[in-house]
């Protein structure tokens, strides 16, 4: 052996002495409350601070809620009790599970609610977070009185004493009396327009205090305020959390919009079944349209264009007249005098033809002489007024189309009626594709087809989704996106659209507004940006050696319902909680071990 690898045993030792001897000094923050007052932790919100997972309210979901998470981290610095309105042992509510993987796709089944689940619950309650709550509901009286009357009310039925059936939510917050707070509330005053499609509009369902729709700017802007006033108003400090983006959760994300996958011969099968469903439509309105405009325009060259262009002529005759200091009454005999002339007459015959030449591209929306923008407004009204008028065009253009279809018309009229149908017809057929509103489809990822309202510019009243726009978790729950129903279009429930995207982010801007200007006027309150900690888990990160992101099922931080977390996902929201308490009040609050905590439970 070369003798520079050779080592004498009290040398090892001696080393091994060193190293002790040389270990570095680490400073671990002793564990303190900082400038917080943990003794009465308060947490304020709904389904994501109430613990719901897998859709559903249980005892293990919500002994790992964040609030419960953070509470007891808190405890290893300051003992404090956090008491929750606990579900019984079993299903709770009822929530979905994980029944197996088929084909790589999750197999999904329900677990029904516990008979009691919904019995109250005594006790002095730290973790107020209500399923389903809205800033919109927490002024209302009598809220949790009837618990038959919709989820929101049983959940917050089961916390409220015998004596208190009447209460609101923001008294039985107000007679909490915390010491710190957290508030992540607003959440589903733009969640539940979101997860419906917008289907129900921005007011929402009628008759249920706009369930399903967005809360008036004013109103959330006022509660919210009311509510936080309410919290701090002993000088408690706090936490408040924005709305997130919710177009970047599993619920939106899960089926992209273009996730129509389809083989060759299946975008093959497609297009021609679209093809056998709307060119009959088109072809048919193309020539209900055209006959109704050449009957129109019949009827009004016979009955309106002369008459109209005899008067302006008239008309201008007597302005011309009065131009030149005529009476009025001189003005009205010099003009008819000129209407009896050759002159007046040809002027007359000039405008009419002006006039009639115009007729077709102003009714079909084409561009027309200036000059004769007043004398065609005289037409639409006597289109719009005329009854006569419009029983004689309605009555022609029925025999028209009558006699086409049986071929009855002059040949000559019923060659250039068709020659002009089947063009018109292709080139509506070509401009509705190019709009996305004829669906096309071809080998590869297509987008999904959605039903849409009828109108002048979609007559089909349906179109291809476009990129920004979601397919809703819902629709694979649902079923609506397998086998052949995945071409069908899909109702709005399914879908957010563009526009319905542009009003979840102008309201949730605003709200989002109001809650970082609370955060901003008081030094007792620090804020949380949502969507930054959404985006830092869905994106991915190893949190204590531990793969965390946004992916469905396998990502750890969404349960099955693709909006609310796991157990895990609500163990690093706490831990983003307790950086800031840290951060912003000088506390040491040691973080949690994310990886003590499960995320989906696999069958």
């Amino acid at each position: 052996m070369n003798p520079i690898y050779k080592c004498k045993p009290w040398i090892l030792i001696a080393f091994l002495a060193v190293l002790v001897s040389c270990e570095p000094d680490i400073d671990i923050p002793a564990p303190q409350a900082g400038s917080v007052d943990f003794s009465r932790y308060i947490a304020v919100g709904n389904s994501l601070t109430a613990g719901i997972s897998d859709n559903g309210l249980y005892l293990e979901a919500q002994q790992n809620s964040y609030p419960a998470i953070l509470a007891r981290q808190i405890s290893e610095i300051s003992p404090i009790t956090f008491n929750q309105p606990l579900m019984p042992p079993g299903n709770g509510s009822g929530h979905i599970f994980l029944a197996g993987l088929q084909g790589g796709n999750p197999q999904l089944g329900i677990k029904p609610p516990d008979p009691n689940a919904f019995n109250k619950v005594s006790g002095d309650f730290n973790n107020l977070g209500v399923p389903f709550l809205r800033v919109k509901d927490i002024g209302t009286q009598g809220l949790g009185a009837n618990p038959a009357a919709g989820n929101l009310s049983a959940f917050f039925y089961r916390m409220l004493g015998e004596n208190e059936s009447n209460k609101s939510y923001i008294q039985k917050v107000t007679e909490s009396n915390p010491t710190f707070f957290t508030c992540w509330l607003g959440n589903n005053d733009v969640l539940g327009y979101a997860t419906s499609g917008g289907a129900f509009g921005i007011q929402g369902r009628p008759g249920t205090n706009g369930l399903n729709g967005l809360t008036e700017k004013e109103l959330f802007q006022l509660l919210y305020n009311q509510l936080v006033n309410a919290l701090a108003s002993n000088g408690a400090k706090g936490v408040v959390i924005t709305i997130p983006n919710f177009t970047t959760i599993p619920y939106f994300t899960v089926v992209p919009w273009n996730g129509l996958a389809l083989t060759a011969a299946e975008a093959t099968q497609a297009n021609a079944a679209y093809a056998a469903m709307i060119d009959p439509q088109v072809a048919q309105a193309v020539k209900v349209n055209v006959i109704t405009v050449v009957v129109t325009e019949t009827a009004l060259k016979e009955n309106v264009t002369p008459a109209l262009s005899q008067q302006a002529v008239f008309q201008q005759a007597v302005a011309a007249a009065m131009a030149q200091g005529a009476t009025q009454q001189e003005a009205e005999q010099i003009a008819q005098n000129y209407m009896a002339s050759a002159e007046g007459q040809q002027a007359v015959a000039t405008l009419n033809a002006q006039l009639d030449a115009s007729l077709q591209a102003h009714l079909t929306g084409g561009s027309t002489p200036a000059e004769l923008a007043p004398l065609l407004a005289a037409i639409d009204q006597q289109l719009a007024t005329n009854t006569a008028l419009q029983q004689g065009i309605a009555a022609g253009v029925q025999q028209t189309i009558t006699a086409y279809d049986n071929e009855a018309l002059p040949p000559a009229q019923q060659t250039q009626l068709r020659a002009v149908i089947t063009v018109t017809t292709a080139q509506q057929i070509t401009a509705l594709k190019a709009a996305g509103i004829y669906p096309t489809f071809q080998q590869g990822p297509n987008p999904f087809v959605m039903v849409t309202a009828v109108t002048a510019q979609n007559p089909l009243g349906i179109r291809q989704l476009r990129q920004g726009e979601y397919i809703l978790l819902s629709a694979l729950a649902d079923g609506v996106l397998a086998g052949e129903a995945a071409l069908m279009p899909k109702a709005n429930q399914y879908v957010l659209d563009a526009q319905e995207v542009a009003n979840v982010n102008e309201y949730r801007a605003f709200y989002n507004n109001v809650i970082s200007t609370v955060a901003t006027n008081s030094p007792n309150i620090t804020l949380i940006d949502s969507d930054q900690l959404l985006q830092k888990y869905s994106a991915g990160v190893f949190v204590d050696g531990v793969q965390i992101d946004g992916r469905f099922v396998q990502g750890g931080f969404f349960s099955l319902d693709g909006v609310h977390l796991t157990p895990r996902g609500y163990a690093a929201t706490a831990n983003e909680i307790i950086s800031v308490i840290n951060r912003n009040f000088n506390a040491s609050i040691p973080p949690a071990i994310v990886n003590n905590f499960r995320a989906v439970v696999l069958p």
